[in-house]
């Protein structure tokens, strides 16, 4: 197959560092895709595809790094913002699908009883952080060493320039270990005010991890016992698993959970909800931001939403992800090269134990230059725009990557 010519994309990354520190900043750096492997810009995209600036088109497997579930442009999500920005899209007061958007959500999803509206995920878990400390008059939070909740200065992974008291309060545990966890709640119990969980473990160039038994059960009951607020970080995986939310996926109750994403297909929107118990501690904590209250991504959302409970998305996209996971370990065994395949069906990471990083990095930049655009380090994502074609054709492209890999690690 014909290798794409990156040579604008390119030139445009090299003029973007003289005008932008590091060009492209966070995960969509080519430096850290795998340099000269990767479009540094897109120009468009449709369904499951996308366009680069030298007019390469990918089967697109990052989907705005989750955020697109049903597909780029998708036409009554389209039809919906339109026709918000026709009435006004950010203005003086919320407009009424503030409120709209606010009931659709509490009646859709069992645990929620309130909801408020930010634009990022960070926004929104640092927020919930601070209700859990009104609510228990407590300091501390209790995450798993190396998850991501954010670039705020309690979680940011980097923490160049971030003051080593701005993360005294943050205490680890080691993810899905009972004991681990067990060990570091009864330390710092008496001065916890939450503990913060992804529902799974997808920490980048790491295998992904679903919650072993009684883990969730073992957070709940020690929060019950010891007044400490748990919060579900469900920004990545939410509406992939299960439309009321990954926590019900897995049978567990939080107290407050966090979602983002794939909820507005795209357009910026975040949102923490909570139970009653929660509600009056919410109300003392400021909140705002200029653009959360902006009623056209509030618009996507309710038209995304509905498509997503009504139409079968999370069962389409695990078919299609069921496709492609067979499909290429079939292959890797074909070609006698081990792989590590980890996730939900919707949400994959493929890894090569003997090869290490740089597998990754050879086996994701020759898909990525033969149209299909996969990710080295960070989890793919599958979408409801993706095709069964699309999936026969990226099988045809990763069967021919998996015998350059095989090369290059023997």
């Amino acid at each position: 197959m014909k290798e794409y010519d990156l040579t604008k994309s390119l030139e445009m990354f090299e003029k973007a560092k003289t005008l932008i520190p590091n060009g492209i900043f966070g995960p969509r750096n080519p430096m850290f895709l795998g340099n000269q492997t990767h479009p540094c810009f897109f120009r468009s995209g449709k369904g499951g595809r996308a366009i680069d600036v030298d007019g390469n088109e990918y089967i697109d497997y990052m989907c705005s790094f989750g955020a697109n579930l049903l597909g780029y442009l998708h036409p009554k999500v389209e039809e919906a913002v339109n026709k918000q920005m026709q009435k006004g899209g950010l203005m003086t007061m919320p407009m009424d699908v503030w409120t709209e958007l606010a009931e659709y959500l509490v009646e859709h999803t069992p645990l929620a009883d309130w909801v408020i509206f930010a634009k990022n995920g960070s926004d929104v878990t640092t927020w919930c952080t601070n209700v859990a400390r009104v609510h228990t008059k407590k300091k501390k939070i209790l995450m798993a060493m190396g998850s991501y909740h954010g670039f705020h200065s309690w979680s940011v992974p980097t923490p160049t320039g971030v003051p080593d008291e701005h993360r005294a309060g943050v205490v680890t545990f080691t993810y899905n270990s009972i004991e681990s966890f067990t060990k570091a709640f009864e330390k710092h119990k008496d001065e916890l005010a939450a503990v913060i969980l992804t529902p799974i473990k997808h920490d980048i160039f790491q295998d992904l991890e679903l919650p072993v038994p009684g883990y969730f059960d073992a957070v709940r009951k020690a929060c019950d016992e010891n007044n400490v607020v748990f919060i579900m970080d469900d920004i990545r995986c939410c509406y992939r698993l299960k439309f009321e939310g990954s926590h019900e996926y897995f049978n567990t109750t939080p107290d407050l959970v966090t979602i983002g994403k794939g909820m507005a297909n795209g357009h910026p929107i975040a949102v923490a909800y909570g139970t009653e118990k929660m509600k009056q501690a919410a109300c003392q904590v400021y909140f705002s931001g200029t653009h959360f209250y902006s009623g056209a991504p509030m618009a996507a959302a309710l038209a995304a939403l509905e498509i997503i409970r009504t139409e079968g998305v999370i069962e389409k996209i695990n078919h299609l992800g069921q496709m492609l996971k067979d499909g290429m370990l079939e292959q890797a065994q074909s070609h006698g090269v081990e792989v590590s395949w980890s996730g939900p069906l919707g949400i994959p990471f493929m890894r090569f134990p003997k090869g290490g990083p740089a597998a990754s990095i050879t086996f994701a930049g020759s898909a990525t230059k033969r149209g299909v655009f996969l990710h080295p380090h960070h989890n793919w994502f599958v979408c409801a725009g993706h095709t069964e074609e699309d999936i026969k054709q990226t099988l045809e492209v990763t069967d021919e990557c998996f015998a350059i890999v095989k090369k290059q690690i023997g």
